[in-house]
């Protein structure tokens, strides 16, 4: 029977990117760490297309080749998006971006990435235990002093840990636990992908692009990989399909049925990955970092993968998180709230910023103008600045601004429209709008 260790210098909860990234940082300050991953890898999971701000942070890690050289690894230089019907269709390139421009990313899947991340945090010298469920948390007053796990033998234990960073994602573990998540009612969307081959590529260079297509209640996703075969999934409200019978198949279908670009790149493709889903993924976390704890990427609050912004702010929280325990270890041993503080700030500074993103394209008024960006102001270069994250700057303002011009606009247009008029012809079909609180 394998041996619960009684202490570590940190545990870290989850092994994915984020998980794997503060492990891989940790391991390489020679600080003790042990994570803790409940499932065994590789594994499904989705969150397959990558942003190109996330690259310096590869570098950092050592593995951007790693990511490169997978089998799957498709090189992306932009995003394109359509309208329901494809009437409107508009492509927007990593190059064009506000300096420094990083012209491409990668599409990637997730189980060969994923496992790639955390076999290089092994190599590193994590000690990485798999698969181990965390079990609950061990408080000493308000300092979190552990967690208690379970081994693949049913064995249970407590280990003990200067810091645990909680990196378990859709899961929460300790939000959950303590009673700090919160869903997001007005946004109780449900995702079903599925991989297939055949299916229609936009033109040219835009080919290997990530293709998003409105639908009335969501969203399509359409990932490329080298490989030829593409990732396919459809985000959509649950309630909007309730009356849909037959199982994820059958509701995957009906999305398709009521879009009709959708429709047409999926005619003559053939499934070759069953159909997986993620329900209710939309959450708040009140609280997410204390004495000797840390809650990192989707563990502290998700909203809606429409931006494809989970990897990035995933690693970068969690790269931050363990710059602030290496820190706080080499001076005192000891890692307080006060250490843990910039990680937390910064993982609230990325959801309001692309929280605010996500629920503008929830905004039917504000995509009739996204679908028509003007050059004036520079608004397309701000938009896609944007969409490549390029956010980890003390003078973004001077795109996110030109962004809240175009959030703008879209009010502007709501107003124009109960008058009867109108600046920019209207979507015939969009999602509708948020309001982005917890229940």
């Amino acid at each position: 029977m394998t041996r619960i260790p009684s202490a570590t210098d940190v545990l870290i909860l989850g092994g994915g990117p984020a998980g794997s990234s503060a492990g891989i940082v940790l391991a390489g300050a020679g600080i003790d760490t042990v994570l803790v991953e409940g499932e065994t890898f590789p594994r499904f999971h989705v969150g397959e297309s990558l942003l190109p701000h996330s690259l310096p942070l590869f570098d950092r890690l050592g593995v951007h080749d790693k990511v490169r050289a997978l089998p799957h690894s498709l090189r992306k230089e932009g995003a394109s998006f359509a309208t329901h019907d494809g009437s409107r269709y508009v492509e927007f390139w990593f190059e064009n971006a506000f300096a420094p421009a990083i012209p491409n990313a990668y599409q990637v899947r997730r189980d060969e990435f994923d496992a790639m991340f955390l076999e290089t945090a092994r190599e590193r010298g994590v000690d990485v235990r798999m698969p181990w469920k965390a079990v609950k948390p061990e408080w000493d007053g308000d300092r979190l002093a552990g967690v208690w796990v379970r081994s693949p033998e049913g064995e249970e234990g407590l280990v003990r840990a200067k810091c645990v960073i909680d990196a378990t994602g859709q899961h929460a573990f300790l939000a959950t636990r303590m009673g700090w998540r919160t869903v997001y009612e007005d946004h109780r969307k449900m995702a079903v992908v599925g991989h297939f081959d055949g299916v229609v590529q936009n033109p040219g260079r835009a080919a290997s692009n990530i293709t998003i297509v409105v639908t009335d209640s969501g969203w399509f996703w359409l990932i490329p990989f080298r490989t030829g075969t593409t990732s396919v999934g459809a985000v959509f409200d649950v309630r909007r399909y309730a009356h849909v019978t037959g199982g994820l198949d059958a509701l995957f279908d009906a999305v398709v049925a009521n879009t009709p670009d959708a429709a047409r790149r999926l005619a003559p493709a053939r499934r070759t990955f069953p159909a997986q889903a993620v329900q209710n993924f939309s959450f708040h976390v009140r609280r997410i970092h204390g004495d000797g704890f840390s809650l990192v990427g989707d563990a502290a609050g998700f909203l809606d993968p429409i931006f494809s912004t989970g990897v990035f702010i995933g690693t970068t929280t969690a790269v931050a998180a363990a710059d602030g325990v290496v820190a706080a270890l080499r001076a005192r041993g000891r890692v307080t709230a006060a250490d843990l503080a910039p990680a937390a700030a910064r993982t609230r500074d990325l959801q309001r910023l692309f929280f605010s993103f996500i629920k503008s394209y929830y905004d039917p008024h504000f995509l009739a103008f996204f679908f028509a960006p003007s050059d004036r102001m520079q608004i397309p270069r701000a938009i896609v600045t944007l969409l490549a994250a390029n956010v980890l700057r003390d003078d973004r303002w001077k795109w996110t601004g030109r962004f809240r011009m175009l959030q703008g606009l879209g009010r502007m247009q709501r107003v124009a429209l109960r008058f009867g008029g109108q600046i920019v012809p209207p979507l015939a079909s969009a999602p509708g709008a948020i309001a982005g609180r917890p229940s």
